[in-house]
């Protein structure tokens, strides 16, 4: 996600608050100034935390919370580091929250959560790496209540900084505020239309408050205080953070080139790897490349658990390319022969990867796209990208801190990637689009996938399908979806999906052409016979 990967923090951040006159790191915070901006910060933290996710019925609720955040760290430190890295997790934040207010997950929620720690990271000028983050995480309580320990009331009558209520900064906007209330109340007494219209609005103001109180759960002061020791940590972790493994970018350099034992059997290794691949690479593109399968084809053999299996060896690949150039290996004189050598069997690898990819595509071109096909397009994609951060090592001479470092970002944002993609949406608007055209086999997937909002959402253009029993199938489960959707009512903004908004308002323009499936045995038949219809094509 950044520059060298190391842990280190930037030029800037080496000394994030001075230099703390030879007191423990720990102590370094501690003695840290308390500003007024940081206690806002922290307690919009804990309320908006409390509204927003503790008193939520919805996704909606949390989203907007995510998208808070950058703005309570900007409020709250004063010495915010907004490098590349803030400036690309806060537009990921901003991503996940939108995908929870359009089509909330459990998985979008936890990419937030991975964010918001990043974005802490950041903040206090270090590259947000997965293993210091999980560190980070896991003292987030502990930092947050050593920080909250150093907050204070104040008491100085003398403090310039206007902590104090007679201090002249403080004076400056409570008396002004003072003047406003008192002369206001004497203009409300004097109209009565005015004071009556003010009576009401405080009356209806009690009464919210009232509500409020009455909701109170017996969790939600605990929810509070922790959500309070989470802001605190968040935006004033103890620093320096702590480094998993060495910070050299690079393999430290040796003083004299010595001839390793390894060389020979890891040239021969590689010599006889790309004999092989080739060998296997020239089979795989004759047999499966662009060929038309005969009737009884093993699609689930070769393109879905040969697929892993190929996925596996380009995951095995990258271990033995990153093994083989460590250690003595590296201060060989002969090293440049070991990495032309390595770069034939990297291109092998990158056909390989093409190989997995087209089977995956004959499995999707026979029957169809689901969620776990879209799991597998993710997957071979992060391993292609973590072989093509060893191939990178190799030509950089990184050290394998490095790697294992850039591969672990590479998995936390494939996560994330995958948690904001709208799966349902692609694989069934493939599905329905190819149906519509003629070839039928994707319906099994419309008959018995699960299917959120958004995958409802293609289907309507199946509903003049010309197989008769698709169509209605079809119809039957647009008609079942509306039936729950109207069992449904939303009752608290939170609640708010706009996918789901939208397909309920498709469904409403839509409910004349499956009156006849509002009846429940009718849907029920048609449902069932789609499904053993479409199980031809399993």
């Amino acid at each position: 996600m950044a520059g060298d990967l190391s842990g280190e923090p930037s030029e800037s951040a080496a000394t994030p608050f001075g230099d703390p006159g030879g007191v423990s790191p720990v102590d370094a915070v501690l003695v840290r100034p308390v500003l007024r901006r940081e206690v806002v910060a922290v307690a919009l933290w804990t309320l908006m935390a409390d509204l927003l996710i503790f008193r939520a019925h919805g996704f909606s609720g949390p989203g907007v919370f995510f998208g808070i955040v950058p703005l309570l760290f900007l409020i709250g430190c004063d010495e915010l580091r907004r490098g590349p890295a803030w400036k690309l997790i806060v537009g990921c934040l901003l991503v996940v929250t939108v995908r929870l207010i359009w089509s909330g997950s459990a998985s979008t929620i936890f990419s937030g959560v991975v964010l918001v720690v990043a974005l802490a990271m950041s903040a206090a000028g270090y590259v947000p790496l997965v293993l210091e983050g999980f560190v980070l995480a896991g003292r987030v309580i502990l930092d947050g209540a050593r920080r909250l320990g150093t907050y204070r009331l104040p008491s100085d009558s003398s403090d310039p900084s206007g902590s104090n209520l007679s201090s002249p900064r403080m004076l400056a906007w409570l008396l002004p505020t003072i003047a406003a209330v008192v002369f206001g109340s004497i203009f409300v007494f004097a109209n009565p239309n005015l004071f009556e219209w003010v009576s009401l609005r405080m009356t209806r103001l009690a009464e919210g408050f009232q509500i409020w109180f009455e909701k109170i759960s017996p969790w939600e002061i605990p929810f509070c205080a922790l959500a309070l020791l989470i802001g605190a940590g968040l935006m004033r972790p103890v620093l320096p953070m702590l480094r998993i493994g060495p910070t050299d970018p690079e393999e430290p350099p040796t003083a004299e080139a010595a001839r390793s034992t390894l060389y020979t059997p890891l040239r021969n290794t590689l010599w006889t790897l790309i004999v092989l691949f080739a060998v296997y690479l020239s089979f795989e593109f004759i047999t499966l490349w662009k060929r038309d399968f005969p009737a009884g084809f093993y699609y689930a053999g070769y393109a879905h658990q040969g697929a892993a299996w190929l996925t596996f060896a380009l995951a095995l690949a990258t271990a033995v390319l990153s093994l083989a150039f460590s250690g003595t290996m590296l201060s060989d004189d002969r090293l440049g022969s070991l990495r032309r050598l390595s770069w034939i069997w990297s291109a092998q690898n990158l056909l390989l990867a093409a190989a997995v990819y087209n089977r995956l595509m004959i499995y999707v071109g026979y029957n169809g796209m689901t969620r776990m096909r879209t799991v597998g397009f993710f997957g071979t994609t992060l391993v292609v990208v973590g072989f093509c951060l060893v191939v990178y090592k190799i030509g950089q001479n990184r050290s394998f801190w490095w790697l294992i470092r850039a591969q672990l970002i590479a998995l936390m944002l494939a996560v994330i990637a995958y948690s904001v993609f709208p799966v349902d949406y692609v694989a069934h608007r493939y599905n329905a689009a190819t149906v519509d055209a003629g070839y039928l086999h994707p319906s099994v997937m419309i008959a018995v996938k699960p299917k959120d909002d958004e995958g409802v959402l293609p289907l309507l253009r199946l509903t003049h399908c010309e197989d008769e029993i698709i169509r209605n199938g079809v119809l039957a489960l647009l008609a079942q979806r509306q039936l729950e959707m109207d069992d449904l009512p939303q009752t608290h903004w939170t609640q708010f999906q706009g996918s789901r908004t939208l397909l309920k308002r498709r469904l409403a323009e839509h409910e004349s052409e499956w009156i006849e499936f509002r009846d429940a045995e009718a849907r029920r038949d048609a449902i069932e016979s789609f499904r053993n219809y479409a199980m031809q094509w399993y």
